[in-house]
């Protein structure tokens, strides 16, 4: 049995608050989201929110950016019209990828998991760390392209820094890029 869950990226409650990057960007994903997330739990893929879990004491990532998605903190739980506590999973990192440093790798071989959707914020960093560690566990994946947000980087604008993380996605991780359009065709 080939299983392929639904990874949800540092979608947070602190991810939509008002000072947030791109903020009007991401509200504006949410219903898009809503209506995936639902499909794919109506379809038998388990969905798995991977919330960044930050902690005061972080000095690594307190050097470059500011504290939001404090563990054990509400600005840390999923986004609530995106979560349903009654089936969804939650796992906790500490860094960019999904993988590293945390259980998702060991929750996903529990599922039987073989193939990823991966959708969240940032196309450039979460999505990107955790395509690019997944391949190399072996993990198919496809980035669900219009799901997604990325910060803007380098005099570059989000929609710029978006197409070039999918590009990099794309030929790094082996990734598929598709709509969620496409997927729930």
């Amino acid at each position: 049995m080939s299983v392929e869950a639904i990874l949800v990226l540092d979608m947070t409650r602190d991810s939509i608050a008002p000072e947030a990057r791109a903020v009007d960007k991401r509200l504006a994903v949410l219903p898009r989201a809503a209506e995936f997330l639902a499909w794919g739990r109506r379809t038998g893929r388990p969905v798995v929110f991977v919330c960044s879990a930050r902690r005061r004491t972080d000095k690594w990532f307190l050097k470059h950016w500011e504290l939001a998605n404090e563990i054990w903190t509400t600005g840390q739980e999923p986004i609530p019209q995106l979560y349903d506590a009654t089936k969804d999973l939650i796992v906790h990192k500490r860094r960019y990828s999904g993988f590293f440093d945390s259980d998702l790798d060991l929750t996903l071989r529990e599922l039987e998991v073989k193939s990823l959707l991966l959708l969240g914020w940032s196309t450039s960093l979460a999505v990107a760390t955790t395509a690019v560690d997944g391949w190399q566990l072996g993990y198919a994946s496809t980035v669900v392209s219009d799901l997604c947000i990325s910060h803007a980087w380098g005099g570059h604008t989000v929609e710029q820094t978006h197409q070039w993380s999918l590009q990099f996605i794309e030929a790094m991780a082996k990734s598929r890029i598709a709509t969620s359009q496409d997927l729930m065709r």
